[in-house]
């Protein structure tokens, strides 16, 4: 499958869904569907000592895993799809490829004809339009969800024909040139380009997680409230200027993300 060419030229589709559009729209019922979620992360417990959400205080690090978890976990199984909920306690293989492409091998095993990926880094996650982008995968796109500034993606929708082991696990996952290898790798392995969601940021670390704070629009104010608990007062007094520029699309001369001029690059070298 590596050596197919595009032969589609449709330019790729953004999703500028709101979570309030998205609310909306009825959930998708899951004996409706042959599309599953993996929902695949560490276990709070474990997540902390890789993003140390809170310098040298590991129980509030541990809790901030924990709301992040929970609120990401609740936003998948609120679409209505099976959500197949696999920790660092199932994930199976020495490095993060070949434990995620383990983990998509194994739904599609189960017997679903696609497959949506997440973790539990996106705190907007629950803004996601699945509907859409199950409607996306059923037309024969394969979906991504770019991360802000990252070069990575919060969300990777793949169809069983789309899906190459040994590819997906060799694609230099957690760096940042993932996002373009992943545009490459599905260019290769589809006749169509990919269907892009909206830009959203993650939080993998202490700075990530004061910016959240200072910007949270959006967000449901429960989130929120237990984060800003379990940080207090002092533990997101940066300055604002700080995070300012943050987002790298908000000064962007168009309005579609940066990576869309990326994918025509790298579709006219198909």
């Amino acid at each position: 499958m590596s050596g197919v060419t595009p032969r589609c030229r449709t330019a790729p589709t953004y999703d500028k869904q709101t979570s309030a559009s998205n609310a909306a729209r009825p959930p998708i019922r899951a004996s409706d569907s042959h599309t599953a979620i993996l929902f695949f992360s560490h276990r709070p417990e474990r997540e902390w000592s890789n993003k140390r959400f809170v310098r040298r205080d590991r129980a509030k690090s541990q809790q901030v895993a924990g709301a992040l978890y929970a609120h990401s976990l609740h936003a998948a199984r609120s679409s209505g799809l099976p959500v197949l909920e696999i920790t660092d306690a199932q994930q199976r293989g020495g490095s993060f490829g070949t434990r995620f492409a383990n983990a998509f091998a194994d739904a599609f095993a189960q017997g679903y004809d696609r497959v949506i990926a997440v973790g539990s880094d996106c705190p907007r996650l629950h803004e996601v339009d699945w509907q859409a982008a199950v409607e996306r995968l059923e037309r024969g796109a394969p979906v991504l969800g770019p991360t802000t500034g990252r070069g990575g993606a919060y969300l990777i929708g793949l169809r069983r024909e789309q899906f190459d082991q040994a590819a997906f696990a060799a694609l230099p996952w957690q760096t940042p040139v993932l996002f373009a290898a992943l545009a490459q790798y599905l260019l290769a392995h589809t006749e169509t380009a990919p269907s892009l969601l909206a830009a959203r940021g993650d939080v993998n670390g202490h700075r990530d997680l004061v910016a959240l704070l200072y910007a949270p629009a959006s967000l449901p104010v429960a989130l929120i409230a237990r984060l800003r608990t379990v940080l207090g007062p002092l533990e997101y007094t940066v300055p604002v200027a700080q995070f300012a520029s943050a987002d790298p699309t908000r000064n962007h001369p168009s309005r579609a993300p940066p990576w869309s001029n990326r994918l025509r690059r790298l579709r006219a070298r198909a």
